[in-house]
């Protein structure tokens, strides 16, 4: 068996443990606290990139920001999703097929640690810039790695590509989008994750009962050794808010 956190498995674990479906650390309190700083007056439809489980997604049309679409690639995830939050448009769909929507421009698209994931990042910047009206809101929650470093070997392949921060702004203005803000959340990643691991050792009994002792040692030691990458400065946590340039 190949143990994954990014498949259906490994999104229900981390769903039971955090008592809700979301893939990013500090769950509905980060997003509450990152929403605080967009112009919720501009703001009546949304896309959710990379939505997983569509937690995030059903948050945001639960405090009624507007009509929310959400995609992901990840078929299951979509039919989930489509189950539990009906108020919700989900869509299976890769990033780079954002074209195929339709429906008018949106006001703001949000990534909640998915960006990582994207095998061509500059694209889907490209992509979701398309998808978004002239003066729309961009927002990414995820990790960053310093330039010129190389990732913790014991991540393996699933870390994915974190934000270099010293490369993302030049990306952001070549696919038409001004960067406006960069705010470090590294500390906050570290406090999420430590959290994080105490509700992995309180769940342990009903992990291994659904799921078998091999997950819960996989889990547990994935989620350790991102944790000691984010507490050493081999990896951080970002935010970042940009607006969309004619």
């Amino acid at each position: 068996m190949r143990f994954r956190m990014n498949s259906p498995q490994g999104k229900a674990i981390l769903a039971m443990v955090r008592g809700g479906d979301y893939a990013h650390p500090g769950e509905e309190q980060a997003i509450a606290q990152v929403a605080q700083g967009l112009p919720r007056a501009e703001i009546h439809r949304l896309l959710d990139v990379g939505c997983g489980r569509g937690g995030t997604a059903d948050w945001f049309h639960r405090h009624e920001w507007g009509t929310v679409v959400a995609i992901d690639v990840d078929g299951a995830s979509i039919e989930y999703a489509r189950q539990r939050y009906p108020g919700v448009e989900f869509v299976q769909l890769d990033v780079l097929a954002l074209d195929r929507l339709n429906g008018e421009p949106f006001d703001l698209a949000y990534l909640f640690n998915s960006f990582y994931a994207f095998p061509d990042q500059r694209a889907a910047l490209r992509a979701i810039r398309m998808a978004c009206k002239a003066g729309g809101r961009l927002l990414i929650y995820d990790y960053t790695q310093p330039a010129g470093t190389e990732l913790p070997r014991a991540l393996g392949a699933e870390i994915g590509a974190p934000i270099v921060l010293e490369h993302i702004g030049a990306w952001m203005t070549e696919a038409a989008w001004n960067l406006v803000a960069v705010d470090d959340w590294s500390e906050r990643y570290v406090a999420a994750y430590a959290d994080l691991l105490r509700r992995f050792e309180r769940n342990r009994s009903a992990i291994v009962a659904m799921h078998g002792a091999d997950w819960y040692e996989f889990v547990t030691g994935w989620y350790g050794a991102l944790r000691e990458a984010l507490a050493t400065g081999a990896l951080g946590g970002t935010v970042l808010t940009a607006v969309a340039t004619a």
